[in-house]
């Protein structure tokens, strides 16, 4: 019999200040008994970065080919993220299934963006649609040390920079976006 899915709670303040984005929202996810928390933290950083009016959580690694957080109108995604790591041909199959989806790929693998970014650079059209978002690893691992089901967090997001609020410890680290539509593959 297979394992449950791990309620995850996080109770998240959010200033995403060039975005005029402040919530605070109670964020609820599903994590897999395979999931990693490095993959968890991605998932609600990618929550933090991208928030925007009926965004929702996919079904997670249960079903490998979903987005980990999406938006949609009807039976089309407006936009579609891949967390942790992203298979181009399945962006490229989102994008041509739903015109003019926004695709984020949020990483904190330099290896797995540089690998990613030269599958796409052989389809420039396609990858104008995806924007890469690689969140600095010393921001993620120690977020990711802890497996608390509940957690609190104040996140500021500005420019190219993320700090996190925990516990009375201040986590940050740099952001690099990659975005396809400034013709950066």
């Amino acid at each position: 019999m297979a394992l449950p899915s791990i309620r995850m709670e996080f109770r998240v303040a959010l200033a995403n200040v060039d975005r005029g984005v402040q919530v605070d929202e109670r964020v609820v996810l599903a994590r897999h008994p395979s999931e990693t928390m490095e993959r968890v933290v991605l998932r609600v950083l990618a929550w933090c970065a991208l928030h925007r009016e009926g965004m929702t959580f996919g079904p997670g690694l249960c079903e490998p080919d979903a987005p980990d957080l999406f938006v949609k109108s009807g039976d089309r995604y407006l936009a579609w993220i891949a967390c942790g790591s992203a298979k181009w041909e399945m962006l490229r199959r989102n994008i041509r299934a739903n015109a003019g989806v926004e695709v984020h790929v949020v990483l904190a693998d330099t290896k797995r963006r540089d690998v990613l970014r030269e599958e796409m650079s052989r389809d420039a059209k396609e990858a104008r649609a995806v924007s890469i978002w690689t969140f600095d690893r010393g921001l993620v691992a120690p977020l990711a040390e802890r497996e608390d089901r509940r957690r609190r967090w104040e996140v500021t997001i500005s420019g190219d920079h993320c700090w996190v609020v925990e516990d009375e410890a201040t986590f940050d680290g740099p952001i690099e976006i990659v975005r396809g539509d400034e013709g950066d593959y």
